[in-house]
């Protein structure tokens, strides 16, 4: 008996996969995949959750595009998107066979072009390989062709995988599946929200099609598993949208790709993933995970155990006000730097008859924390969260600041210095210097970056505002810091975790200035890993 070599046998596969597929990439024109970024499903787009319906293929501006495979054309024209019908960018749509079952009812969709090809209109027939237009970066930030396979419609809802029908080298790409963090909530840890983490190396085989969870209890105890499942191709377990809000399904499951699209342009050569499961009762011990593939192919179950809090640990969830003369509240420690004030005051109360006072008296720029509440959020042996969220009623009594500066009256923070924050800045506008809020967020490079609003933001002296920090993604490379302002979403802004953690909150007055006076008063504070 002949033993082949496992690599030989791959590269046998990955020619069988290229020669066998009846389509070819629209930019080489053969079958040799075109590079690729982000891939099909989900992703982060605009600072929060995303389902990617295609593939993106970067190409300069002016890069002939090809047809994929011979039929007619559906539709070609300018943007005209109206709604949830249209195209935001000049666009091709082609109705193609289908090799699967041989109907024609394939649309392959084209869009961010620079031009359309001439002849190329309704009804028209194409060849596989004829011209059809140029790449362009119409209603996109950098310019790519963004490629799309609809299947009996051609509507966003029935995008399928690309990989199913694009010639590629399909190999056992799907590593490093493991357990990652935990969120507690309910009754000291009752409920659970858990994130399980795979990676795909190599970007340009995104064939990532779905994956499995069963969640088991201990061996012997009766706990009937619960199984998880989603589809990227299957609307009922995955939808076609974007907000963080339709990140789960009925399941209660989600599925996070924790890239953008423009992975060349940022130098990112992977694609990482994180399968979140919300309310996950303490009777289950362990999860089995599965990576599906668009080809058919599927990782082994990797089994996880499932984090536990230790006899010493608690969940966090802590709601403090003023009312009684205990100061500072249980779990939050007073910080000041001389000679500012950080006191219960009934002069800054909010809701009852006392409130946390803070005042910056020109302080000198020592400490970052001026004069507040710091809350420590302890490492424990469990896992960390992978969401906070810190919030608290505001009223702004006195800022003296001049133009461009800003404070930070709600922040997370490593070492005493910023991971996140809340910001109030003073802006010049026509109508006078204001007060505007936003948030503010490490990147990757160490940097902050910062999003205000001078119209969701606005801020006015002496008025009452409820405002939440939320930092959601905590040790991935797609983190969203995000400020409300009751329920209204003031701003958001995306970061980079993967090597800084937060080890505690603040609430009070932070800044990096000299010579600033300020008075902030503040109440109803929560510190909470429990989600939204």
């Amino acid at each position: 008996m002949t033993i082949q070599n496992p690599e030989a046998i791959l590269e046998a596969e990955a020619v069988r996969d290229r020669t066998t597929s009846s389509f070819i990439w629209p930019l080489g024109h053969t079958k040799v995949p075109d590079e690729m970024n982000t891939s099909f499903g989900p992703r982060i787009d605009a600072d929060r959750w995303d389902f990617h319906d295609g593939i993106d293929l970067p190409a300069a501006v002016g890069t002939p595009v090809h047809a994929m495979a011979s039929g007619i054309v559906y539709r070609a024209g300018p943007a005209d998107k109206t709604g949830a019908r249209g195209y935001g960018s000049t666009h091709v749509v082609l109705r193609v066979t289908d090799p699967n079952d041989n109907m024609k009812n394939l649309y392959l969709v084209y869009l961010h072009l620079d031009s359309i090809a001439e002849g190329i209109v309704a009804g028209a027939e194409i060849d596989q390989g004829d011209v059809i237009g140029r790449v362009g970066q119409e209603d996109a930030t950098y310019p790519h062709l963004h490629v799309e396979f609809r299947k009996s419609r051609a509507t966003q809802p029935n995008s399928r995988h690309p990989l199913h029908y694009l010639p590629y080298a399909d190999s056992a790409n799907f590593t490093n599946l493991r357990a990652d963090r935990c969120n507690f909530y309910q009754h000291n840890g009752q409920k659970r929200a858990v994130r399980l983490r795979f990676d795909v190396t190599n970007r340009q085989e995104g064939d990532v099609q779905g994956i499995e969870v069963e969640l088991q209890g201990s061996t012997g105890t009766g706990v009937a598993p619960r199984t998880l499942h989603v589809d990227f191709d299957d609307r009922n377990t995955i939808v076609s949208n974007k907000g963080d809000q339709h990140a789960f399904n009925s399941e209660g499951v989600a599925v996070e790709g924790y890239q953008k699209s423009n992975l060349k342009g940022e130098s990112l050569h992977d694609l990482q993933y994180g399968v979140i499961i919300k309310d996950v009762a303490p009777t289950f011990k362990k999860a089995r995970l599965k990576v599906l593939c668009s080809r058919g192919h599927e990782s082994a179950y990797k089994e996880l155990g499932l984090p536990e809090l230790t006899s010493n640990e608690h969940a966090v969830h802590n709601a403090a006000d003023f009312e009684d003369e205990a100061f500072p509240p249980p779990g939050w420690q007073r910080h000041v730097t001389a000679p500012n004030v950080s006191r219960r005051d009934a002069a800054a109360a909010l809701n009852g008859r006392w409130g946390l006072l803070c005042q910056d008296l020109k302080s000198e720029p020592r400490d970052l924390l001026r004069a507040g509440l710091r809350f420590p959020l302890h490492a424990r042996t469990s896992a960390r969260p992978m969401s906070w969220r810190l919030a608290a009623d505001i009223r702004v009594a006195e800022l003296k600041m001049d133009a461009d500066r800003e404070i930070y009256p709600l922040a997370f923070l490593a070492c005493e210095d910023i991971v996140a924050a809340a910001c109030i800045r003073k802006v010049p506008t026509d109508a006078g210097d204001r007060f505007v809020a936003g948030v503010v967020i490490r990147g990757t490079d160490g940097f902050f970056r910062q999003r205000i609003d001078v119209v969701e933001g606005l801020l006015s002296e002496n008025v009452l505002v409820r405002q939440e920090l939320e930092l959601v993604r905590i040790g991935t490379r797609q983190t969203t810091a995000i400020l409300r302002s009751g329920s209204k979403v003031v701003a958001r802004i995306n970061g980079d975790t993967t090597t800084v953690e937060p080890d505690a909150c603040s609430v009070g007055i932070l800044h990096r200035h000299n010579g600033l006076e300020a008075t902030l008063h503040f109440d109803q504070l929560l510190i909470t890993e429990a989600p939204r």
